[in-house]
């Protein structure tokens, strides 16, 4: 497309539409790393707490 070329409203639907899925993954990157970030600040009581949790969880388990 040059410059001086203006895109119809369907254009530009239909490549939003072929990029949403990129846009989709960069956000969940940016909210994975904001999970991320509040977990690395989490207080070390709650951090001992929430590991013991997910041992428990995720131990071996005779069924």
């Amino acid at each position: 497309m040059d410059d001086d070329e203006t895109m119809a409203e369907a254009e530009i639907d239909e490549l939003f539409e072929r990029t949403q899925p990129i846009g989709n993954a960069i956000n969940a990157l940016a909210q994975a790393e904001g999970i991320i970030a509040a977990v690395d600040e989490m207080p070390s009581g709650v951090q001992a707490h929430l590991d013991w949790v997910l041992r428990d969880l995720l131990g071996p388990h005779e069924d």
